[in-house]
């Protein structure tokens, strides 16, 4: 693998990390103030995610998809996701 590579891949484990800590804050708060906020910025670090993973060279990109298959079908079942 590429340093490139190599840098997108610890990019993508970052965002899953940061997005599994305001998953877990947003259900302990799930009728609170923050919720929003962290939800908007969820939606972000998902998004940043994905462009990191379409940017990995083709062989990468599987494995990264699978590395966030579960959070991410967790996320959208459970976060009223609007896939447009």
């Amino acid at each position: 693998m590429t340093p490139q590579g190599r840098i997108q891949v610890r990019t993508v484990g970052n965002k899953v990390r940061m997005i599994r800590e305001h998953l877990e804050a947003m259900q302990r708060d799930a009728h609170g103030l923050e919720y929003a906020p962290w939800k908007v910025e969820v939606d972000e670090l998902w998004k940043t995610v994905f462009i990191n993973i379409n940017e990995m060279d083709p062989e990468s990109q599987p494995a990264a998809l699978e590395s966030v298959k579960d959070l991410w079908m967790t996320y959208i079942t459970h976060y009223n996701v609007g896939l447009n």
